[in-house]
């Protein structure tokens, strides 16, 4: 084991000149303290040391603009109280070795998905060139530089009378498909310029035309975020197994993966109205709420935006989260197998990943944990 004392770690992050193993160390201190923190100090302590820690951060920003703090910006509040409080406090720790031999073999997700035709046709967007990949129903559907797919109408004239026929019932449009396998992610502009950016073992469908019936219809498995146009006469309509979202022009995430076991709509900018399978009465959301919808009961509660976002901003980021639901998403970005081999460790993980980073990264935080697992290719077992 090595010994590590709080003053020297502390002193070593606050020049901005310390070791992965001691961002790790200052990380497990914070998870430890936030019980005794928040039973034991004051509003006023916590936000007094917190400016201290600010201003050694800014003090540092200045002297060593070419260094990058990689702390949590919460951890900074954290590092300054146990400044004040914990001095001569020793600390055992387990070295974690950042090298592990599981760094190899296990890669992180990326950019790719597949794009299914009403023809059935499948197009492997990885594996597409640049350009025009699809037209259909008068729509060019083209993949970005930057690999993305946007859809663009090629005829105003002839979109315009497809939608009068699409209203009064009489023609059928096709409908395409796109969908993210596991360790996949993409972005996708639909006809009407909204933006949807799908995670991974998701997928959505909707008509070429985007207008059935005078509204904007897309149906989603698994989670996205989307970025809808404004249209008032054309309202935006997300469909998941068991409810409908009602889009007026907004910024929304919908998270509906099966096992999940619930499906969790939070609103950040604009307005949604949600109705269920089980319940046609409209659940409006305001800003900074989610819905969750868990068998036939929803509530509504104040989001945890960084936590829903992360995966989008290319994070994971969890707070007092289970295992299993920490395996979950580990499970779908990396494509591995998790199986619990006796009973589930009751453990919560507190902290945050990035998506970018291999395996190796994972195998760190159990072992940072504590919990005993083994690795047989891209099968992971947790073992208690």
């Amino acid at each position: 084991m090595q010994r590590k004392s709080v003053k020297s770690v502390l002193e070593k992050i606050c020049s901005g000149n310390y070791t992965p193993e001691e961002e790790i160390i200052a990380k497990h201190w914070l998870h430890k303290l936030n019980s005794k923190i928040q039973s034991g100090y004051s509003d006023h302590d916590l936000e007094r040391v917190g400016d201290e820690m600010w201003d050694v951060l800014m003090k540092e920003e200045l002297n060593h603009p070419t260094k990058i703090f990689k702390l949590w910006p919460r951890i900074a509040i954290a590092v300054a109280i146990m400044m004040v409080v914990s001095a001569g406090l020793v600390f055992y720790f387990n070295h974690i070795n950042l090298k592990s031999s599981y760094t190899a073999g296990i890669a992180p997700g990326r950019m790719g998905a597949t794009l299914t035709l009403a023809s059935g046709k499948k197009i492997r967007l990885s594996d597409a060139a640049n350009g025009e990949i699809a037209k259909e129903a008068d729509i060019r559907v083209t993949k970005t530089a930057d690999g993305q797919v946007v859809y663009e109408i090629a005829s105003q004239t002839r979109n315009d009378d497809n939608n009068r026929s699409l209203q009064g019932g009489t023609t059928k449009y096709p409908y395409n498909t796109l969908s993210t396998a596991k360790g996949e992610t993409y972005i996708l502009t639909l006809p009407d310029k909204s933006k949807v950016w799908l995670n991974a073992a998701s997928s959505l469908t909707y008509s070429t035309t985007l207008n059935e019936h005078g509204a904007r219809r897309v149906k989603l498995e698994g989670e996205a975020y989307f970025e809808i146009f404004k249209d008032k006469a054309h309202p935006f309509i997300v469909k998941t197994e068991n409810q409908e979202v009602i889009v007026h022009g907004t910024h929304f995430n919908i998270n509906s993966y099966v096992d999940e076991g619930r499906t969790k709509t939070t609103l950040l900018e604009g307005a949604v109205g949600i109705t269920t399978v089980y319940n046609a009465r409209e659940v409006m959301l305001k800003p900074g709420q989610q819905a969750e919808l868990e068998g036939k009961s929803m509530v509504v509660n104040v989001a945890n935006l960084e936590e829903v976002l992360a995966w989008k901003n290319g994070l994971f980021k969890f707070k007092d989260a289970d295992i299993r639901t920490v395996m979950r998403q580990m499970a779908r970005w990396y494509n591995i197998e998790v199986i619990y081999q006796g009973k589930v460790p009751d453990i919560v993980f507190t902290g945050e990943i990035y998506r970018n980073e291999n395996a190796s990264q994972l195998f760190n935080m159990l072992k940072f944990y504590k919990v005993n697992f083994k690795v047989d290719g891209k099968k992971i077992v947790i073992i208690n």
